[in-house]
């Protein structure tokens, strides 16, 4: 009896003990707080704005990227942190832990920041994504190359393209192609007959194929476009009708010509005027200065030149585009073979432009805004180009910089201005006044 009563004695003091060593262990182990509830005392944040760098609600180059910014308020909130995610909707992209989106697809998504103190606070934003590879579109190229040079304005997701061949030329350029994907396989049938009237007989076919998907491009060869008649407005390499000035002197090489203004119109030149009355002279000058106040036949001649002009002009616009709104009217730095381009806005040379063909193909750019080149670059001809058969048509301002050099005949609708110590080789005829400072023109060939 004395045994058990120790026994269960001996229980009864090890049962205390443990159930003491719980209930300490219990009280010493912290209690786990939600990740999204602040500390006592702390300040919550009660909304979220997201936005996008430089206000953009859009990306659209293949696979850009657009930095997305959050602001937490109130601004003194205990924690402004976010967490960033996308909710993909008809298009896909990713974003990192900063903020930073990148496009995968095209259509929109969803790009939402979290308060990181309370998960029931977010903003958001939609992005519209294109120019990307479409989620079905894995055999796609990366570029197209006619003879060794990118296809003007190649896209990865534009399957047709327009190539104007050179004066002449009756074999079918070389295509190659760069894949998308390394597994994709890539088939090239050339055009039978780039000389054909039938346009099945002129066109490169590519196919891609990538497991079940496929995508089949296709590159039309047309026959290059015939040069702009400038009818007897090619005699001048300056007419305007409402004025040419020069700020400082100039040097000229051809005719200059003004109608239906009066010589007085004509400024900057210290003209000398001839002893017939039909023409000046000035030593800025190599070649005979024009107004529609000289003696005849000077005024009727002018009156067919300025009337030419505007037939050119016409003509020029009306030329089938075979390039619609390439590069957004941006073409600094780009290389641009034979053809007629179009933009329904204004066209920007900031960088150096080349333009590369034979000596008889034809370059028209048909321009609704303004032409502007920045200062110091040039326009650059390569291959045998021709300044001669080089026509810009422009509806609005022509703006050439200090410095910079261009080529072709300007055919404008309002002025043209050519900066400090720029240069022409071509011809400048305006609707309204040519501008000039110490500015050298020459006259294209005939």
């Amino acid at each position: 009896m004395r045994t058990l009563k120790r026994i269960f004695s001996t229980k009864n003091i090890m049962f205390t003990i443990l159930v003491m060593m719980l209930f300490t262990f219990a009280a010493c182990t912290p209690k786990e707080e939600p990740t999204d509830v602040l500390p006592t005392g702390g300040i919550a944040v009660t909304s979220v704005a997201v936005s996008a760098a430089g206000s953009a609600t859009t990306i659209t180059t293949l696979g850009g990227t657009l930095q997305m910014n959050s602001v937490a308020l109130p601004a003194n909130a205990t924690n402004l942190t976010v967490t960033w995610s996308v909710i993909n909707g008809t298009g896909s992209a990713t974003i990192s832990s900063a903020g930073l989106l990148t496009a995968v697809t095209n259509g929109t998504v969803t790009v939402r920041a979290t308060s990181n103190s309370n998960s029931n606070v977010y903003g958001s934003m939609v992005i519209t994504l294109s120019n990307q590879v479409a989620a079905n579109m894995s055999a796609t190229l990366t570029d197209l190359k006619i003879s060794g040079l990118s296809v003007l304005g190649f896209n990865p997701i534009q399957e047709s393209y327009v190539h104007v061949l050179s004066s002449g030329e009756t074999t079918t350029p070389v295509v190659t192609a760069v894949k998308y994907d390394s597994a994709a396989t890539v088939v090239i049938t050339p055009a039978t007959d780039v000389t054909s009237e039938n346009v099945a007989d002129r066109t490169t076919v590519i196919v891609v194929t990538n497991n079940s998907v496929v995508v089949t491009y296709s590159i039309l060869f047309e026959t290059h476009n015939a040069p702009v008649d400038l009818g007897t407005a090619g005699n001048y390499v300056i007419l305007a009708q409402t004025g040419i000035s020069t700020a400082t002197s100039s040097d000229i090489t051809g005719d200059l010509g003004v109608s239906p203004s009066p010589a007085s119109y004509v400024t900057g030149f210290s003209l000398i005027m001839d002893s017939t009355g039909t023409f000046a002279t000035s030593s800025q000058v190599t070649g005979k200065i024009f107004a529609a106040d000289y003696t005849t036949p000077t005024p009727s001649e002018l009156t067919t030149a300025v009337a030419d002009m505007g037939t050119a002009y016409t003509d020029a616009s009306g030329r089938a585009a075979n390039y619609t709104e390439l590069y957004s009217g941006d073409l600094s730095g780009k290389t641009l073979t034979p053809g007629v381009y179009k933009f329904g806005s204004s066209v920007l040379i900031n960088t150096e432009l080349t333009l590369n063909g034979s000596s008889t193909d034809v370059w028209i750019f048909q321009i609704a805004g303004n032409l502007t080149m920045a200062s110091d670059i040039q326009i650059t001809l390569t291959g045998g180009a021709d300044a001669k058969n080089i026509v810009w048509q422009v509806a609005d301002t022509v703006a050439i910089g200090s410095g910079s050099h261009f080529e072709g005949t300007v055919l404008a609708m309002t002025n043209i201005s050519m900066g400090t110590n720029s240069s022409i080789n071509g011809r400048l005829y305006a609707q309204t006044a040519v501008t000039l400072d110490a500015t050298i023109v020459v006259k294209s060939n005939d």
